[in-house]
């Protein structure tokens, strides 16, 4: 019986070619988006928890109120972690950890320009990279321990058997490979690292952490022993902080889990409630709707093709065959159907993934975790037969014998209902994607055409490292003498990207409350406003050169000013720290314009530029447009190569590094531009097969209104206005849904666009003319059709 059943399948299938394209074409899209969706989320979800004891892994979290509003961060004080390991019996081991670069090297072979991390001795213990060679008990108990990715290992020495081997960190220290480690993955939170050192050896380097319990120095990380209680050690270590300072600050510290790292990464009044979580949760929506819309598909090709079927149904009930019988057959024409879909999805995944992991910045493969992959397939399959099958199956199956065998099955009204309410919700979902993605792409244009403050044209900065500093001047005097940039200041920290900030400061005339008013941090040398393009309102530039008191000189943004509630700013003394042993005085000589250094889409934030008290690391230079660019860039590299040999040029353009502040939001927007017209093109697949069968169950009518004077343009509009209705009705529903979700999105950002009337008119008329010209395509055929062909029968 199997075996007839699928022979007639088969036939059936083959018979109606065309249809069964469309539904193999449309169910596969639909898959291969959920699948890759669901690939891209799992792999999400299980970001940094592939660690033996994720369980009982935690990172330390500091939470404190500042200018009335409550901020988590993951920050600690340097001192923090010994204190963590001889207070509290209930953990095991605790590791701070700091982000490094160095220029590594060996013998007299070239350098490489490496990044890494400065880790306590225990931090494999908690992070179990797999060691390849080497120590594999403690490879970082040793002051002077190194311990390699693999990769790095084989660049520098052409082999991972190189236990014992020196090697140079940034010509200064020498450090003992101790072991090599697999490299690390792209879903761990220290990807992209080539080494990992102690701590210790960062004194070596002559730097040092202060003991402040205000300065946040590392990350600090946290593995509990068995059986240890989270709520418990979280109450114990609470008050941690304010037990070491006397309760000069309102600090307090609390364990966060692994397992919610990547996922919940943002903080919403103190709480881990939001983050990456939120972007998966939205693509997993889309996922399951883009497949709904391929199943719709199926359902209303299957429950339109009815009179097609009619006989065949008839004459198998008049031979004897039952209900159930019936519905086995068209289910199984159904899983053929869906396990063709499949087999070409699959194809589609192969072909798509390299693009969609360049949109995403991943590394998905069906490799990484093939069970989950297959099960999650051969899910699918079922749940798309069982789904798109099951109600076709009953409507077949139902057909009156006698009335099929005469051919007189005539689709009521009634049984159109259901496929017309499937046709909306196509439209529904798709009109409303595109509604979404137009206004994050509106949001998007806000923020580009935001005036950020200052020119970010023909502006780069350089890493301040290895020898550059030492020849500073000479680097600095020979491009002034070559001509070849404008002005350049030496910095601690970039403008195109937000860094430091504190708080505890104080300043004449000030309240209790300005303690904690947080202000954000750069230090320069010389020429700030004039290297940036930041306008100065009121006073002068920092220049150490000609003031060498402006060490302790302070540039105001205009939002520290009226924060500050200064009428003249100037002169004004300025304390940080005040009455500890870090306590340093700062005098305001200069007030310069607001710029955007955070997030464009965020108010402006009170903003400190201090003198030089602090090593600088970056120098910005402003290029002399007399000269073309590419021959600025070239002198650089030149130069750079000359003073600081052995490190590798590294110029950054400060526009392209602005134009990564949308990076997120243009993702989101590219990827739900692109869900949104594949939704579209399923639903439009789905909509050429209905108007097929339309077409073929009015042929007579057609040909008689064509006998009758009717023009080809009245024959479209025939066929093609109950679509249209339906795709009107979509665009009602699908307005107010998609305005209150984007409405939700806008409520994080402050500077945001009032959404449009017009965005949802757009979207509706796109969707419009995209199912007419799917509708016309078939009606200007039957229109054109020689009418003696549809009623020679007559």
């Amino acid at each position: 019986m199997i075996k007839n059943y699928i022979k007639t399948a088969a036939r059936n299938l083959w018979k109606s070619k065309g249809y069964s394209f469309i539904n193999i074409l449309g169910l596969a899209l639909g898959m291969a988006v959920s699948l890759i969706i669901a690939l891209w989320i799992n792999s999400e979800i299980r970001f940094d928890r592939f660690y033996s004891q994720t369980d009982r892994l935690y990172q330390v979290y500091t939470r404190d109120v500042f200018d009335g509003n409550q901020h988590t961060w993951g920050g600690t004080p340097h001192v923090l972690g010994p204190i963590l390991q001889q207070e509290h019996p209930e953990i095991e081991h605790v590791v701070r950890t700091s982000n490094i670069n160095h220029l590594i090297h060996h013998d007299a072979e070239p350098g490489l320009s490496s990044s890494g991390v400065a880790v306590d001795a225990a931090f494999l213990k908690l992070f179990d990279f797999k060691i390849l060679t080497g120590n594999s008990s403690n490879p970082l108990s040793r002051p002077d321990a190194l311990v390699l990715t693999a990769s790095t290992a084989k660049k520098l020495f052409g082999t991972v058997d190189i236990i014992g081997r020196r090697v140079e960190m940034d010509t200064t220290v020498s450090l003992t490979v101790e072991a090599v480690i697999e490299d690390i993955p792209s879903n761990s939170r220290f990807y992209g690292n080539d080494f990992i050192c102690s701590l210790d050896y960062l004194a070596k380097t002559g730097k040092t952490f202060t003991d402040s319990w205000t300065a946040y120095n590392h990350e600090t990380y946290v593995l509990l022993k068995e059986g240890a209680l989270l709520a418990s050690v979280n109450k114990n270590i609470g008050n941690l902080v304010a037990k070491h300072t006397n309760n000069t600050t309102k600090a307090a510290i609390y364990l966060y889990p692994a397992s919610r790292w990547h996922l919940y990464n943002k903080s919403i009044n103190g709480q881990m409630v939001a983050g990456n979580i939120t972007t998966l949760q939205l693509f997993g929506l889309i996922g399951i709707l883009i497949l709904l819309i391929a199943c719709i598909n199926f359902i209303n090709l299957s429950t339109a093709g009815a009179e097609r079927r009619a006989k065949e149904i008839g004459l198998r009930k008049v031979v004897g065959a039952s209900k159930k019988s019936l519905i086995q057959q068209f289910l199984l024409e159904s899983f053929i159907i869906t396990f063709l879909a499949g087999l070409l999805a699959l194809l589609m995944i192969l072909l798509a993934l390299p693009s969609f992991n360049k949109l995403i910045n991943g590394h998905l493969t069906i490799t990484d975790y093939p069970i989950f992959f297959y099960c999650l397939f051969l899910t699918t399959i079922f749940f798309c037969s069982l789904c798109a099958g099951l109600y076709p199956a009953f409507v077949l199956s139902a057909f009156n014998p006698v009335k099929s065998l005469k051919g007189n099955i005539v689709t009521a009204k009634s049984s159109l209902q259901p496929r017309k309410i499937l046709v909306t919700l196509q439209f529904t979902i798709s009109i409303g994607l595109g509604i979404c993605s137009f206004i994050i792409g509106q949001q998007i244009r806000l923020g580009e055409h935001r005036e950020s403050g200052y020119d970010r044209d023909n502006l780069v900065y350089v890493p301040l490292e290895g020898n550059l500093d030492k020849n500073y001047q000479a680097f600095r005097n020979e491009l002034f003498q070559q001509n070849i940039i404008s002005s350049m200041t030496k910095s601690w920290g970039r403008i195109s990207r937000s860094g430091s900030n504190s708080w505890g400061y104080s300043w004449p005339n000030d309240r209790p409350e300005d303690y904690d008013v947080v202000f954000n941090n750069m230090a320069t040398d010389v020429d700030f406003t004039k290297t940036m393009g930041v306008k100065l309102i009121q006073g002068r530039d920092i220049d150490i050169y000609t003031y060498p008191s402006d060490s302790s000189a302070l540039l105001l943004n205009q939002a520290a000013v009226s924060k500050m509630r200064l009428s003249t700013p100037l002169g004004t003394q300025v304390t940080v720290a005040k009455g500890t042993e870090y306590q340093r005085t700062y005098q305001v000589v200069g007030v310069i314009a607001d710029f955007v250094w955070q997030s464009p889409y965020q108010d402006i934030e009170p903003m400190m530029i201090q003198g030089p008290i602090v090593p600088a690391n970056y120098l910005h230079i402003r290029l002399n447009t007399a000269k073309s660019l590419l021959a600025n860039i070239e002198a650089i590299q030149s130069l750079l190569k000359k003073y600081n040999p052995d490190y590798t040029i590294d110029i950054h353009f400060i526009d392209e590094e602005y134009a990564l502040k949308f990076a997120g939001q243009k993702r989101t927007m590219k990827l739900t531009a692109l869900f949104s017209g594949l939704a579209i093109l399923i639903a439009c697949l789905g909509l050429l097969g209905l108007v097929s069968f339309a077409t073929i169950q009015k042929q007579k009518e057609i040909g008689i209104r064509k006998v009758l004077g009717a023009s080809v343009f009245g024959i479209i509009k025939l066929l093609s206005r109950d679509f249209i209705k339906l795709i009107g009705i979509a665009l009602l529903i699908a307005s107010p849904i998609a305005w209150w979700i984007m409405n939700q999105w806008l409520e994080d950002y402050v500077y945001r666009i009032d959404i449009q009337w017009w965005i949802f008119a757009l979207a509706g008329c796109l969707a419009t003319l995209i199912a007419l010209f799917t509708v016309s395509t078939l009606a200007i055929k039957a229109a054109t059709a020689n009418p003696v062909d549809s009623l020679r029968d007559e």
